[in-house]
């Protein structure tokens, strides 16, 4: 085993590591960390002394992993996950939670959600910083696995009905589409209306594509995809300036339903309905700060009070938070 108390054993040195293999660039990274590129390159030759091997390949487009670096970095990763969930749990013991909170929500709720929550953060926490990544369901479970975000927000559309019991919240699904549209000259219609609409919906992998197609080959339909898109500023944007439609639950454009720049229709046989979850991630122990901001979430959303549709009372449900 390697002296530890070597000088050269230093969180820096692994801080640099990291950051560098995330970006694939020596410049970007010393971007990142505000540091000079030649103070980064030595803290990454530092690392490279002490387990005596390379851990990049430097290219001329950038750096890219050894087999060796490959291995290393989700240790590394763990390492400094540990290291500051650490001192934030010995901060809070001196009086305020501290330290960084991750968040991963969905574009439909990023919107109202993410300021309410950095409103009240700030005003009642503000040793806490909070990150917040926007993605699709998929993306969301995948990054609460392997512990890059501490709480996330996904979306299932057929969860059992175990499941379906905590869920925070349940909306059903709308044809959304410019106002005065054909399609939706009707408050309601049947799925096999919209197969052959140009369409925008989230690109894959995604569940509601995943459950739109099941359904399509039970009905031997084929949906006209006009756009596939990963952001949901993007689908409002082109809902407002182009001749397409989406399908969306009511909060992510009641805004704009609201000043009449988009019309909805509900969609009906099968009624499709959206259900969100709040979970953290099992890869690693929450910080108290964590927990905080958990509560604050779980807080927010039933004060938004997730509304179904227009002129509906709001439907949600709870799982339990951990105490602070």
């Amino acid at each position: 085993m390697q002296n530890l108390d070597s000088p050269l054993l230093d969180l820096r040195n692994l801080r640099c590591f990291v950051v560098a293999a995330e970006h694939g660039s020596l410049s970007s990274a010393a971007s990142t960390l505000g540091m000079a590129q030649s103070a980064l390159s030595r803290h990454i030759s530092q690392l490279e002394t002490l387990v005596g091997c390379r851990l990049f390949h430097r290219t001329g487009r950038g750096v890219t992993l050894t087999e060796i670096g490959q291995t290393a970095l989700p240790r590394a990763k763990l390492m400094l996950q540990a290291a500051g969930q650490l001192m934030d749990d010995i901060l809070a013991q001196r009086g305020q939670p501290s330290g960084s909170v991750t968040l991963g929500l969905l574009p439909a709720l990023s919107r109202p959600l993410v300021s309410r929550i950095l409103k009240r953060t700030q005003a009642s926490y503000p040793d806490i910083r909070l990150k917040a990544v926007e993605a699709y369901s998929g993306e969301v479970e995948s990054m609460l696995a392997d512990g890059r975000i501490d709480i996330g927000i996904f979306n299932r559309y057929r969860p059992r009905q175990r499941e379906a019991r905590e869920a925070v919240f349940s909306a059903p699904l709308y044809l959304v589409g410019k106002p005065g549209s054909p399609a939706l000259a009707r408050s309601e219609l049947r799925f096999d209306a919209i197969s052959g609409l140009p369409l925008v919906l989230p690109a894959w992998p995604n569940g509601m594509r995943s459950y739109f197609d099941e359904i399509c080959n039970r009905r031997n339909l084929k949906l006209n995809i006009a756009l596939e898109v990963t952001s949901g500023t993007l689908i409002r944007d082109v809902l407002l300036n182009c001749d397409v439609y989406s399908v969306l639950p009511y909060h992510a454009i009641a805004d704009e339903v609201r000043t009449g720049q988009l019309m909805i229709a509900r969609i009906k046989d099968p009624d499709i309905r959206q259900m969100a979850f709040v979970e953290t991630t099992c890869r690693h122990p929450l910080s108290n700060a964590s927990r905080v901001v958990l509560t604050i979430v779980m807080d927010e959303l039933h004060t938004l009070g997730i509304s179904g549709g227009p002129h509906k009372s709001p439907r949600a449900r709870s799982k339990s938070a951990p105490s602070t």
